[in-house]
This record gives C-alpha cells, structure tokens and sequence, in this order.
C-alpha cells in the first residue's frame, strides 16, 4: 500500500512542469538569434550543432529512460538533469562565445533535455501508484501547466531581450531549472514520495527482449502518432511563409497566429484531460489527426489572415490532443517500463522533425506553400489511419478489466 504524505505533492508537480515549460519558452524562440545572428554562427554551423545535440540527447533520453526503470528512486535522474539544465543555459548567460553555446547544446543539454521526459515519468508513476485511477487525467492536466508557460512566457521573455540582453533568457531558463531541482530535493527529502513500477516478469523459456516488446498495435500507434506529428511540424515550417507571403500577412500575424493557438490549447488540453476517462487514448489521437488534417485543408483555400484566425480553435483542439495525450499513451507503450516509455517521446519527437523538416524541404522549395499544407493535411489522415487501423479494437470507451 502506497505511504501518505503532507507534502503537497500535486502542486509541487505543478510548478515543476511550469519551471519546465519556462525553460523551453524562454530560450527556443531565440536560439537562433543567439547562434547566428549574435555568436555569429553560420546556418550551417548553426544547424550541425542543434542536430548533433538532438541525436545525443535521443540516446541520452532512452538511457535514462531505461535506468529509470532499475533505480529504486527515479527523483534522482530529475534532479540530476535539472542540474545539468543549470550549468547548460547558465554556461551561456555567464560565458556567451561560441564555444559556450556550442558546448552547451551540442553536449550538456542532451542530458538537461531529458529532465522534460523524467519528470513525466515520475508524474505517471506517482500517481498510478497513489491514484491509479487519475493517472491519465493528471498527466494530461499538468502538461496544461507546461502550456501555461509558453502562453505568458514568451512576451516576457522578448521583452527583456528587447530592453536588456538577449542572453538573459538563458539566465531565466538556468533559474527554471535551478527551480525544478529545488522541488526534486523536496521530494527526495520525503521518503513517501519515493515511487517505481514493479519490473515486469519474463515468461518462463521467453527472451530477455520479451519485457521490451512493443504489441503490433502499439507499434502501429506509435508510427501513426510520428506521421501525425510530422504533418504538424510540416505546418509549423510552412504556415509562417504562408501568411506572409500567400494571405499578404506580417511577422506580427505570424505572432498572433502563434499566441492565439497556445491560449485555445490550454483550455482544450482540460477538456481532453476529462475525455481520457470517457475515450480510449488511440480514439482521441486518431480524432485529433483528422481534426488537424480538416484545419490543414481548411487553411490551405484561405485568401485572408483573419479568415484564418477564426480557425485556429481547431488547430488548438487538435494541437492540444497530439502534444497531451501522446505523452500517456507512448507512456503505456512497454509493459511495466514507464521510464523506457517515456523516453519514446524523443523517438517519435525526432522522426517527426525529420519528416516534416524533409517534406518541407521537398515540397516548399519552389514556394508553393499551399500546395505543401495540402499534402500535410493528407499525411495528418494517413496518420489518423495508420492509427485507428492498428488499434480497431481499442476504439470507443475505455474497457474495463473484468474481476473476481
């Protein structure tokens, strides 16, 4: 039987997962101002390092992942990759050269870039221990907490650029991480806090790879979710020349259009977090990608930016499914390894990237970039497809396990 605590935990959790989403927000809108247009980087030079700490980090994220589930105390990886957070974007607030940034992203981040996925492994586990019953819901609510952040966050955080130094929004994130690995202390000091999954059991004659199979419609969900993923990634690549160019937008729309969508994401992601107890996961992943593909389409025959702004409720619906109940379902991917689980969520990040950062270059290249959302909004079906097609029997209501 789990052991009770006075701490509270929930809201500790909370503001670890807002420290989190500050240190996201206040850095990744201007990297690429700090690498090029401050450090003087190339875009090459730029693009190799941002790469290099991306590939890193995937096998950093699935280590740790896996260590995770053989630790006794998993806090401990939050805490640690809360510290390397700190010396990362500290490094480059206190040493801003190329080589500090280089070093930074290319080496220390990769373990800092973790601490997102161990602290929703933590979050799963917890509460599966402790209310097994509101696991799902209370993932799905606090990765609302870390879209709190990118909607107040990233005005600030221009604004002090603007006014003071740009590289003081490594300082701000260095401060969010020094704020997660406050709360992981805390957490660490009550031995009640301490949770893990018991390790699941090898069949008798079975594999040592048994434990870490993935059932076909799970790997079928998984490519689903990386396809539908992509489709949104080939959207954020393309939507900014779109409005600028196709609908006759400005940079500012382009803020708009980026703002308006993380405030309808919020309040969409507690609908979903509701819905989680009503529709399987594979259902509301499976909606949301014909939900994108409909926005997608939609968007591709507009002639006007307001026209567009009226849509966005859909792009937020569907937004918010893909990036909230993704996290539960890739974290029930492998029986009884919520830590190797969890790191999937890079794996399938990464593959996204590459699809949408391939179809974009494929499609766009010759400016035609209505003809590129069109082809996203039909990669977002397929994504849909590939989904639900795998996992037919596990759309609708959730079933409950029979007993006695």
């Amino acid at each position: 039987m789990a052991r009770t605590t006075r701490m509270p935990v929930t809201a500790l959790l909370g503001a670890n997962m807002f420290f989190s989403g500050v240190s996201y927000a206040a850095t990744i809108p201007y990297a690429t101002l700090v690498g090029v247009d401050t450090l003087g980087f190339s875009p090459a030079w730029f693009a190799t390092i941002m790469s290099t700490g991306a590939i890193l980090g995937t096998f950093v994220s699935l280590g740790l992942g896996y260590l995770s589930d053989k630790l006794r105390d998993r806090r401990l990886l939050v805490f640690i990759t809360a510290l390397a957070g700190i010396v990362a974007h500290g490094l480059i607030y206190v040493w801003p050269t190329q080589l500090a940034f280089a070093v930074s992203m290319a080496l220390i981040i990769p373990i800092a870039g973790a601490c997102y996925g161990q602290g929703f492994g933590y979050v799963r586990v917890y509460y599966l221990t402790h209310r097994p019953d509101r696991a799902d819901f209370m993932v799905t609510a606090l990765r609302t907490v870390f879209t709190l952040a990118w909607i107040i966050v990233p005005p600030l955080a221009g604004w002090v650029a603007a006014e003071f130094s740009i590289f003081d929004v490594y300082l701000a994130s260095s401060l969010s991480y020094a704020g997660i690995a406050i709360i992981f202390a805390l957490l660490i000091a009550d031995s009640a806090t301490a949770v893990q999954m018991p390790m699941p059991v090898r069949a008798e004659g079975a594999s040592r790879l048994s434990v870490f199979a993935l059932r076909p419609g799970t790997l079928a969900g998984l490519v689903g979710l990386i396809v539908m993923t992509g489709a949104m990634r080939l959207l954020t690549l393309t939507v900014s020349l779109f409005i600028v160019v196709d609908l006759g937008g400005t940079v500012t729309d382009v803020g708009l259009y980026a703002g308006i969508t993380a405030a309808t994401e919020a309040p969409f992601m507690l609908l979903l977090a509701y819905l989680t107890t009503r529709l399987t996961k594979e259902t509301l992943l499976a909606l949301a990608g014909l939900v994108m593909a409909v926005f997608i389409g939609a968007i591709s025959q507009l002639t006007s930016v307001t026209a567009l702004f009226w849509l966005l409720a859909l792009n937020g619906l569907g937004t918010a499914a893909l990036m909230s109940v993704n996290i539960s379902y890739v974290q029930d991917a492998i029986k009884g390894r919520v830590g190797l689980s969890t790191s999937l969520m890079d794996v399938v990040a990464i593959a996204a990237n590459l699809l949408g950062a391939a179809a974009f270059g494929l499609l766009a290249s010759g400016g035609d970039y209505r003809f590129a959302l069109t082809v996203a909004a039909g990669v977002s079906v397929i994504g849909a497809a590939i989904m639900g097609g795998g996992n037919l029997s596990r759309l609708g209501r959730p079933r409950v396990a029979a007993t006695g």
